[in-house]
């Protein structure tokens, strides 16, 4: 890796979702390994989600509502960050890139065995729909991607200047994918609204994926 691109590799420590850990937001919504309990079908099933998507798409927000925690400090993250959380047979990498473009090549060292592809787009910031669709379908042409379900989050839809979900996948001509389950899901990390529905949907493509 080239020095001038000043990245830092940060796999946190201890995981996001501990052993048996209860959520305090358990009768609220379901927790990351409540909703991923219904993945498992095998004693040391591994279940291998990749989550990308553009800077300030609210990546790391959602990360923190699937694991049930705090949301109330979100810092901006600095060049990237891997994330692991790892529990009773469940593995979920996360990639939390930064706003440097030339660091997105080293996604694709993290490909292989996905599971699940998530993609998270800011429905607010329509200036940059075409760049995040630019980078969405660069992904799906990969051949180490090929055939993973891919759910993409139309995140940040508390705001009023959201884009639907629809609009954004028209223009982004989602229903032209024919080689693989898609589906998506408008939801703001912010609130937790939408991302039960989405990581339901992602336990019904894996186990129909394993069948």
């Amino acid at each position: 890796m080239s020095p001038s691109l000043c990245v830092t590799v940060r796999l946190t420590s201890p995981p996001l979702v501990t052993l048996g850990g209860v959520s305090k937001r358990e009768g609220k919504k379901m927790g990351l390994l409540s909703i991923l309990r219904k993945l498992k079908s095998t004693p040391d099933q591994e279940v291998r989600i990749l989550l990308l998507g553009l800077d300030n798409g609210g990546k790391t927000t959602l990360l923190k509502q699937l694991a049930s925690e705090d949301i109330s400090h979100i810092t901006p993250t600095q060049g990237f960050n891997i994330k692991s959380v790892q529990s009773q047979g469940f593995k979920l990498n996360v990639w939390d890139i930064g706003g440097q473009r030339k660091i997105r090549p080293y996604w694709r060292n993290y490909f292989e065995n996905t599971d699940v592809l998530i993609y998270v787009i800011d429905s607010a910031d329509r200036k940059r729909f075409e760049e995040t669709g630019q980078e969405l379908a660069e992904l799906l042409d990969e051949e180490k991607l090929s055939g993973v379900p891919v759910l993409i989050f139309a995140n940040k839809q508390d705001l009023l200047t959201a884009a639907p979900a629809s609009e954004i996948a028209e223009g982004l001509n989602l229903h032209t994918i024919r080689d693989r389950m898609w589906q998506i899901q408008s939801c703001s990390a912010l609130t937790g609204e939408g991302i039960q529905e989405g990581m339901n949907w992602v336990c019904k493509s894996v186990n129909s994926k394993k069948k």
